[in-house]
């Protein structure tokens, strides 16, 4: 059964990406770091109340990190800053995930205990895995952002990069089945 607040949060989640489309499509670069920026605000207004007045710490990576780009691109009037919040947020993303796993305390874990139950080695391949994920997608961002043309950069940052994500989401499965708790099997095939 599908969590519905996590399919909100997802939901809500892209809002910002929409309304940087449409800005930079329509608008200009400036415009749409504009839009980001306030989308970005009202989105996260929305989940500090949904979540009872707490954010988690990636969405505070975000949060900051948002205001700290956008903020620069619109107060200096120099796109520079906003290209680099995405490569910025994924790299930051895929150090803290190596890290976790290297020290043998997988942030996977924490972020999805309640989904799913691994032993530690599976938690760690998995944290892994996103770890990399991430990096990849830092590298991609950064590709789009600063050698390709505003066209492109805008179309990866927007919707370019989903259907990466849901391959590899996707792929997660094979890594999954191989380090599921054995209790849990268990207990759904009885």
């Amino acid at each position: 059964m599908l969590d519905t607040t996590f399919a909100m949060k997802a939901l809500l989640d892209f809002i910002p990406l929409i309304a940087f489309f449409i800005a930079a499509r329509y608008n200009g670069i400036l415009a749409a770091a504009g839009a980001l920026l306030v989308a970005t605000i009202i989105v996260y207004a929305i989940h500090f109340i949904r979540q009872k007045g707490k954010f988690d710490k990636q969405q505070w990576v975000v949060l900051l990190l948002t205001i700290l780009f956008c903020g620069g691109t619109l107060l200096l009037r120099d796109d520079i800053y906003l290209r680099w919040k995405s490569p910025i947020i994924n790299g930051i993303f895929a150090l803290t995930l190596f890290v976790s796993a290297a020290i043998n305390k997988p942030l996977m874990q924490l972020a999805m205990k309640e989904v799913f139950t691994l032993t530690l080695s599976g938690w760690k391949k998995l944290t892994v895995a996103w770890a990399l994920f991430f990096a990849l997608m830092a590298v991609l961002h950064y590709i789009t952002a600063f050698t390709m043309s505003d066209e492109a950069w805008i179309n990866f940052k927007t919707y370019g990069w989903i259907p990466i994500m849901l391959v590899f989401v996707v792929a997660q499965f094979a890594v999954l089945k191989k380090h599921l708790n054995p209790a849990l099997t268990d207990k759904t095939t009885k």
